[in-house]
């Protein structure tokens, strides 16, 4: 019997997605499309994995996934909503979803398209369950 569980990055993008936040013009898992508009016009997420080590070990094997995730906002040119308050947002979201706020980084400039960029980083355990 094989038992799926999604990837963390997975389960971090369907909470951000089915919250629909309308300050959020493109919203993707592990990488942003290199046809995408460079120009900075619009305010994108990206989720990337930062590590997943396994743990939780008893009777030598593991039970758990360490999962810590990033996510990294770069915000339009022209946005409308505090940046701050954008951050917040997220961050409730996934601390109400069982996610752990680990790390969150002070707000850059990106060199490249000259947006407000703003990066944290989430954790959490995900219990496994072995099949057979």
């Amino acid at each position: 019997m094989v038992i799926l569980i999604k990837l963390p990055v997975t389960q971090v993008y369907e909470i951000i997605k089915a919250n629909k936040s309308s300050w959020i013009d493109g919203l993707y898992p592990e990488n942003i499309p290199n046809i995408f508009d460079k120009s900075g016009s619009k305010t994108l997420v990206l989720i990337t994995s930062v590590s997943e080590p396994l743990s939780g070990y008893k009777n030598d094997t593991f039970s758990e996934l360490s999962a810590s995730i990033q996510v990294q906002i770069f915000f339009s040119k022209t946005v409308a909503i505090n940046v701050l308050d954008a951050q917040l947002e997220l961050m409730n979201l996934l601390d109400d979803n069982g996610w752990i706020i680990a790390t969150h980084y002070p707000n850059v400039v990106d060199p490249d398209t000259e947006q407000v960029t703003a990066t944290f980083s989430v954790f959490k355990k995900i219990k496994i369950k072995r099949g057979n």
